[in-house]
């Protein structure tokens, strides 16, 4: 049967056939995005025959889903199994009866349609996982990371860092009597200076900073590739824009502090837990301190010998 034949009869049923004089013209046109769902091809063709096109046609994932029908005038059960085992989905021995093609190409139009479906459904799918995990993992209020997405996210940063021996640094923030803004302005006002804050942490963070909502007023960066002294001046950066917050309401302006500790991966640190710990007592001292400034955690033996040094020399001159 000739490609003219063939062509003209997979017209008269209703379906659009697009002709290719040779196995390399017909892969350069199957490489082309939504060419064809199904693919009538013989085994015997200048250039690239159909095992090989068959073959090519498997090894592309884009192509995974489409039909393919080998037609060829070996009969050998050998013959079979190699056509099949090349990547053909069905197989005809020449002459071709119309009618059995007929029936084989309907086959082949219903399979590929249903593939077609399937892969879009998963995609869907895909989409609407991907969809519920941002949900998920993001703040509804700030549209910062929540708290899971944070330390999801934090976890699998500090564990990268610790492995290949790189700089990580982290910031816990607090806002300074919070409570009193929600007692005295509302929680609406309260709310309002979350969005206000959070807006301006993303300002002052690189992209590659994890920046979080953990708690009702208390945030988190996790600043990768960032030694203790660069998270220091970020820290002052953010207790400068902090004082420079003001949000207006029909009681009265609402001002904005601070209160920061910062911890750095250690030695001793096997999870974000451990650095957390740390950040989270810095935090203390700094809210114990006055609030509104930052406080690092101490790591180094030396460091702690000294601080506790401080103290005592401190309590003495009272």
């Amino acid at each position: 049967m000739t490609t003219a034949i063939l062509s003209a009869a997979v017209a008269s049923w209703g379906l659009e056939p697009v002709v290719a004089n040779d196995g390399a013209q017909a892969w350069e046109m199957l490489q082309a995005p939504g060419t064809c769902d199904l693919v009538i091809v013989d085994w015997m063709m200048p250039g690239i025959d159909g095992i090989e096109l068959c073959q090519r046609i498997r090894r592309t994932p884009s192509l995974a889903a489409t039909y393919v029908l080998l037609l060829t005038g070996r009969s050998s059960r050998a013959d079979l199994v190699a056509g099949l085992d090349a990547g053909a989905d069905d197989y005809m021995v020449k002459p071709i009866d119309p009618e059995e093609l007929r029936a084989r190409v309907q086959v082949g139009v219903r399979v590929a349609t249903l593939q077609r479906r399937l892969a879009e459904q998963v995609a869907e799918l895909a989409s609407a996982r991907d969809h519920l995990a941002r949900i998920a993992s993001t703040d509804a209020l700030t549209e910062l990371y929540s708290r899971r997405g944070w330390f999801e996210l934090a976890a699998t940063e500090f564990s990268r860092s610790r492995r290949y021996g790189r700089a990580v640094s982290l910031l816990l923030i607090d806002l300074d009597y919070f409570k009193r803004v929600n007692d005295t302005f509302g929680h609406d006002a309260g709310d309002r200076l979350l969005q206000t804050f959070a807006a301006m942490l993303r300002v002052e963070c690189r992209q590659s900073d994890v920046v979080g909502r953990i708690g009702g007023e208390e945030f988190a960066i996790l600043l990768p590739e960032t030694s203790i002294h660069a998270a220091q001046r970020l820290a002052e950066r953010i207790c400068i824009a902090s004082r420079g917050l003001k949000l207006a309401t029909a009681a009265g302006e609402i001002a904005c502090t601070t209160s920061i500790g910062i911890g750095e991966l250690g030695g001793e640190d096997f999870t974000i837990d451990d650095v957390m710990r740390r950040a989270d007592a810095a935090l203390y001292e700094a809210k114990r301190g006055g609030r509104d400034q930052w406080r690092r955690a101490l790591t180094d033996l030396s460091e702690v010998a000294d601080h506790v040094a401080a103290q005592s020399r401190g309590s003495k001159n009272l």
